[in-house]
């Protein structure tokens, strides 16, 4: 059975998951719509979760049902993580049927804050409280790896990223780009005030720990872009490899030139 998830406010999706749903009902294939309240199907009957829209909608349906292989459908903008355009629904149906669907096996990174654990696909970014912060101080908080003090730093921000995480919001905050395949993780300072500060690559077998610094302003905790806690001083947060993992569908195994493609249609896209 395929189970199909799409944003409700995007006419894009839900003309491409309509068309995609003909097509389904004259195959005899079954489905059910994950986003509707009246879906009652038992999660593990899920071969495969079809996907509309852009990478958020891949990050937000990746933890649905943690390893269920994903195939997304582009009805975003970039969509680094999407396989098929919209109009291509045919094509991904005629590859499905065909067992043609390749897939790239991407790691949970742990986030824990306490006794709260958190699962990031891209990310998990500690910047700071701009709710409450009317003078938008920056940040003070130091990284170690594996007991080791990599830096202090005071910047609006820090951000862990996963391989598949490097090329969001790590990438704007001067972060390298990763193939999806390394098993590393990078630390980005986002706007440190150091000229000494930079991005640094790290086993994604070592355990990170950001601790936020005594005398630093409330920050907030973002995973995959979702907030999840405000974090007051001396506040400790892990950052380790997890055990759940998801399968993106990854049909023309060509990381770098789809990179190039994507970098270049990202930058100059509609404002």
């Amino acid at each position: 059975m395929l189970g199909l998830y799409y944003s409700e406010t995007s006419q894009r999706a839900l003309d491409s998951l309509a068309s995609l749903k003909e097509l389904l009902t004259e195959n005899k294939i079954e489905y059910c719509d994950l986003t509707s309240a009246n879906c009652r199907v038992d999660a593990k009957k899920i071969e495969l979760l079809v996907v509309f829209g852009g990478d958020g909608s891949v990050l937000r349906a990746s933890k649905i049902v943690f390893g269920v292989p994903i195939v997304a459908i582009n009805t975003g903008n970039i969509g680094f993580l999407t396989s098929y355009e919209e109009d291509n629904i045919r094509d991904f149906l005629d590859d499905y049927l065909n067992g043609r669907l390749v897939f790239s096996r991407r790691e949970f990174m742990s986030v824990t804050v306490g006794k709260n654990e958190y699962f990031a696909l891209n990310d998990g970014v500690i910047l700071k409280n701009y709710v409450i912060d009317n003078a938008c101080e920056c940040i003070k908080l130091s990284l170690s790896i594996d007991d080791q003090l990599v830096d202090s730093y005071v910047a609006d921000g820090l951000v862990l990223s996963t391989p598949t995480g490097s090329t969001a919001y790590a990438i704007s905050a001067g972060g390298p780009i990763m193939a999806p395949d390394l098993n590393a993780y990078v630390a980005a300072p986002v706007c440190a005030h150091s000229l000494h500060s930079r991005s640094i690559v790290f086993s994604s077998d070592s355990v990170a720990v950001v601790t936020i610094g005594e005398k630093s302003k409330e920050c907030a905790l973002y995973v995959d872009g979702a907030f999840t806690e405000s974090l007051l001083p001396k506040t400790v947060i892990t950052v380790k490899k997890s055990d759940k993992f998801v399968e993106i569908c990854n049909n023309s195994g060509k990381f770098y030139s789809r990179l190039s493609e994507k970098l270049i249609k990202w930058s100059t896209k509609d404002i």
